[in-house]
């Protein structure tokens, strides 16, 4: 039967496309698929590099919460630029970049960004050995503001001087400025824990007994002291004084 005028349509009948639609899907589909893939790969990398862009000028506004939120966003791009812009931010003279270059590349989930931050670390040694007070400070400083890498678990076990890849003196000025951020207590076991002084780490008991502590003490303060270490910190919380 021959439908009228006034018969209801069956179902809802896609439009007709336009002729721009039309023309982008004969271009789609004329192009190879490597090319297609490539093609959609660069406009997505141009739109990533834009908003790169436009983080980076965030970066240096004067609102400190908008430059966090600018510095953690590079870090969930994973994106090469983003990276690089946060490596400039912590390899800088400005503590205050450190600490956004820290928290971008700590948010960085993928192997890029911890690759970053432990390329960092590890070019803090040589300021650590030749470097003056004020550049074995600065490194020492932004070794503690990243937090744990294999850099600082490597400058610790090269503190009594053992080590062969690490020198003494880059693992003590480290050291030295690692528990002079500590608490007096906490200091004291570190210390002997990790046998700074004459190159021999003592156990548990023996800082009990160096210390008049009961071991249960010493074990809960060395704990503490190494969550503190390799936690992230602020710079106003490592440059203050040990009580």
């Amino acid at each position: 039967m021959a439908e009228s005028e006034d018969t209801p349509a069956i179902g809802n009948p896609r439009p007709a496309p336009a002729g721009d639609d039309i023309a982008a899907l004969g271009a789609a589909l004329s192009e190879g698929e490597g090319a297609h893939l490539i093609r959609v790969a660069r406009e997505l990398g141009s739109d990533t590099a834009a908003r790169v862009q436009r983080l980076e000028v965030e970066l240096q506004g004067p609102d400190t919460s908008i430059r966090s939120q600018a510095a953690i966003s590079l870090g969930d791009l994973n994106d090469r630029n983003a990276i690089g812009v946060l490596r400039g931010l912590l390899e800088s003279d400005n503590p205050d970049a450190w600490a956004l270059g820290v928290s971008g590349l700590r948010q960085s989930r993928e192997r890029p960004g911890w690759l970053c931050l432990e390329s960092v670390a590890r070019n803090q040694i040589p300021a650590l050995e030749r470097g003056d007070a004020r550049a074995k400070s600065a490194a020492s400083t932004r070794l503690l503001m990243m937090g744990r890498t294999k850099t600082m678990d490597r400058l610790f076990r090269a503190a009594d001087g053992h080590s062969r890849s690490i020198s003494a003196t880059a693992a003590i000025a480290f050291v030295d400025a690692a528990l002079a951020s500590l608490d007096k207590r906490e200091r004291e076991v570190m210390v002997l824990r990790l046998g700074v002084s004459d190159g021999r780490a003592a156990t548990p008991d023996q800082v009990a007994e160096a210390l008049g502590m009961d071991e249960d003490l010493v074990r809960t303060l060395e704990s503490d002291a190494w969550i503190r270490i390799q936690s992230p910190r602020s710079y106003e919380s490592i440059i203050g004084t040990g009580t």
